[in-house]
């Protein structure tokens, strides 16, 4: 049983000492491994191409737009303004307050409806043409402009459109700043004023990563998806006043490297040391988004996480479930004939951070080697199928019957949760708790980043 495996080039070793986890850098990092082919898409594992974003001018530039994609492949959907609504398309119309507006398919066309005993109306449009609904009663971003969709009130303008499969796609177009309203609360968390610093330096994330994404979904519509894939995005319902001046407080700030706006990634908790940005995804290295320890005098800076440190049990029966299910999706090579009996699971080598880079299943019919990018994806939680592994930082054993050592379960033992690239999110919380401030908290996680406002 191979408990640490191996990493290439010098020795990045990881020691743990009973459930705590010590991880000590080698002072010559490893060159990044050989990156295996990149896996089918599924949340958290993709990794779109996307163009540069452009350099900032030295002048500062107007406030971007931003659309983001809330739903998609949809049959229908309904629409309710606050107040009276403006609704573009090829006939323009007017929705009175306490109207709804019902929007389906007929025949690869959209028909849009208004339900309301005032008035009753019908309006198709062709398959190539978008419907837009904006708010048009009370003063610019106030309550009377909101559109409520499923019982939410929703800032901006709504966009339904025919999206590449033939069904209906829902999205908003908003200026950048009103989006990471929505983005911030739902990304960090509840804030407190202690901590009202690292939801700084999450707006400021949010905004580069905005920024550096933006376009990344073109295809679909629209820039970015309101979900994990991208950036979490809420209604007004879910705004919270402290995460609102974090917005505000840092307008414009923006994170640059050679000009451009960075590829901010972030994510729940590091475990203790951040990711290379190649071992989350097949991409080429940058010199901000490097493997550092995250720690200070007293202690790692998620220390505090739930998910710092974690255990996971597998029985054998599930484990290799997991594997024929997931496998084929992820194009992992699986023996002929079935996965036999399991004999041994073992980490054969590592990254430059100790992550697993490639965990190898030895069956009785053949061995199934998973890479990095996989990984997480196939190895779902233990009676949570729906839930992948919480990061790639973890030691693995097999669990075996004393007398015949037959496999019993295979146990890991991590730390993290998320890809580790970039910011921690709960290690910018515990910086901010010792009193660092967001400037402070960015450099820690994006190391040489330039902060500048640019609106």
């Amino acid at each position: 049983m191979n408990v640490l495996g191996t990493t290439r080039g010098k020795a990045a070793r990881i020691a743990w000492h009973g459930a705590a986890l010590a991880l000590a850098l080698a002072s010559c990092a490893p060159p990044p491994p050989t990156p295996p082919p990149p896996p089918p898409a599924e949340e958290g594992a993709s990794e779109t191409p996307i163009p540069s974003p452009p350099p900032v001018p030295e002048s500062r530039a107007e406030q971007p737009r931003i659309s983001v994609g809330l739903a998609w492949d949809l049959d229908s959907l309904t629409l309710d303004p606050v107040g009276a609504a403006q609704i573009e398309s090829t006939e323009p119309r007017v929705l009175a307050a306490g109207a709804r507006l019902a929007v389906g398919l007929r025949l690869g066309r959209i028909v849009a409806r208004s339900v309301s005993e005032a008035e009753r109306w019908e309006i198709e449009l062709p398959a190539r043409d978008t419907l837009w609904l904006w708010g048009s009663d009370g003063p610019e971003g106030g309550a009377a402009r909101f559109i409520r969709w499923k019982g939410r009130s929703w800032r901006g303008t709504f966009k339904v459109f025919v999206n590449p499969r033939g069904r209906l796609t829902l999205a908003l177009r908003l200026p950048l700043e009103d989006y990471l309203l929505g983005v911030v609360p739902g990304e960090i968390g509840p804030l407190a004023e202690e901590r009202f610093q690292a939801g700084r330096a999450q707006a400021i994330a949010a905004r580069s990563y905005t920024l550096f994404y933006r376009g990344r979904r073109t295809l679909e519509g629209f820039d970015l998806y309101g979900t994990v894939e991208d950036q979490v995005y809420g209604p007004v319902d879910d705004e919270r006043p402290l995460a609102t001046r974090c917005v505000t407080s840092t307008a414009g700030e923006v994170a640059l490297s050679a000009g451009r706006p960075i590829r901010a990634n972030y994510s729940s908790t590091c475990g203790g040391i951040t990711s290379e940005v190649w071992e989350a995804w097949p991409a080429a290295p940058m010199p901000y988004l490097v493997s550092h320890l995250d720690r200070g005098e007293a202690g790692d800076h998620c220390g505090a996480s739930p998910h710092h440190r974690w255990r996971e049990e597998w029985s054998v029966a599930e484990l290799l479930a997991n594997l024929r299910t997931h496998g084929p999706f992820h194009g992992i090579r699986m023996p002929a004939g079935g996965t036999g009996e399991l004999l041994d699971v073992r980490v054969s080598e590592r990254s430059r951070s100790g992550r697993v880079w490639r965990l190898v299943v030895e069956t009785s019919r053949g061995s199934i080697v998973i890479p990095a990018y996989s990984l997480r994806q196939m190895m779902r939680r233990p009676g949570n199928p729906a839930a992948i592994l919480r990061s790639n930082l973890f030691k693995v054993e097999v669990r075996r019957d004393p007398r015949t050592r037959r496999a019993l379960a295979v146990v890991a033992s991590g730390a993290g949760s998320g890809h580790g690239v970039g910011l921690c999110q709960t290690g910018a919380l515990g910086m901010a708790q010792r009193g660092a401030d967001a400037a402070a908290i960015m450099r820690h996680y994006y190391p040489g980043v330039i902060l500048t406002r640019v609106y």
